[in-house]
């Protein structure tokens, strides 16, 4: 016994290393704007089309959306009874991976029958059912990363790198999620914005995810693909671009080169993010 567990804590040991090894072999400095701006419209075709489309559909949803699918991939406009058929599909299977989707988010909100009075943007009222209300989750992602950002500033002692370590790599993770809640947002079911009750922040970080989530909202109730819709999503993405660049300023001007290795820079892959590949096509060049 006492050789199994010799061995044992050997590779367990020699496991920790390597991973260490990976992660400090990773690059670690920021993001350029222009990779920024790239990287947010992977992100969100990434959220809004691939993901749904390749990953939750099954095949049997696809042989029968096959004409409205490619539409919507090839970047062509809907009609508003096609973009409610579509917006219905995707909240349908978007209800079928919600377990998985909770796993891979602590933040992602489900809520019974939300705002059922208010006017949709499928011809009827209200989020029925239980379902992650995207605006809601996201406004957890941004609030999570304010509380992040103001932990990692507000560090010291003997543990204030591990306290910087920790929340760089829960700002960046809260900073994937706020997009990958919001892309999708624009393709399913939802009612009109509503503004936050509380600023959970003050500050030009904080008006910048306003007007994203709110261009995405109007992105919502526009046609898919329809000129509205394209402006509001370019508009969301902008917003996007100028969080990002913000929450990289603030991190690297408190962590050491070593300590932006341990947390991740943005994308990393042990921030549990997605990773964007650069050849992938999308809809709206920017």
């Amino acid at each position: 016994m006492k050789t199994i567990a010799k061995w044992a804590a050997i590779a367990i040991a020699l496991l920790l290393a390597l991973g260490l090894a990976f992660i400090l072999s990773m690059p670690h400095g920021p993001h350029s704007a222009r990779d920024v701006r790239l990287y947010t419209s992977l992100l969100n075709e990434i959220a809004a089309i691939d993901a749904p489309h390749n990953s939750f559909l099954s095949d049997e949803q696809k042989a029968a959306n096959s004409d409205l699918l490619h539409r919507v991939e090839s970047g062509n406009e809907l009609t508003s009874q096609q973009s409610r058929i579509y917006r219905q599909l995707i909240q349908d299977t978007l209800l079928d991976h919600q377990s998985r989707l909770v796993w891979l988010d602590t933040s992602l909100t489900v809520m019974p029958d939300v705002g059922m009075v208010d006017t949709n943007n499928i011809g009827g009222t209200g989020i029925p059912g239980h379902h992650d209300h995207h605006d809601v989750s996201a406004r957890r992602n941004f609030s999570d990363l304010a509380k992040a950002l103001q932990r990692l500033e507000s560090a010291n002692g003997i543990t204030a790198p591990v306290v910087r370590v920790f929340n760089a790599n829960r700002a960046y993770k809260n900073l994937t999620d706020i997009i990958l809640h919001l892309a999708v947002a624009a393709h399913s079911v939802s009612i009109e914005y509503v503004p936050p009750h509380q600023e959970v922040e003050r500050g030009t970080m904080a008006a910048d995810f306003e007007s994203m989530l709110m261009a995405y909202k109007i992105a919502q109730f526009a046609p898919v693909n329809s000129p509205t819709y394209t402006a509001q999503i370019s508009r969301a993405m902008d917003a996007y671009d100028r969080i990002v660049l913000a929450v990289q300023a603030r991190i690297n001007q408190r962590l050491s080169p070593l300590e932006q290795r341990l947390a991740g820079r943005w994308l990393a892959l042990h921030t549990i993010a997605p990773q964007p590949d650069i050849a992938m096509p999308v809809r709206f060049p920017r």
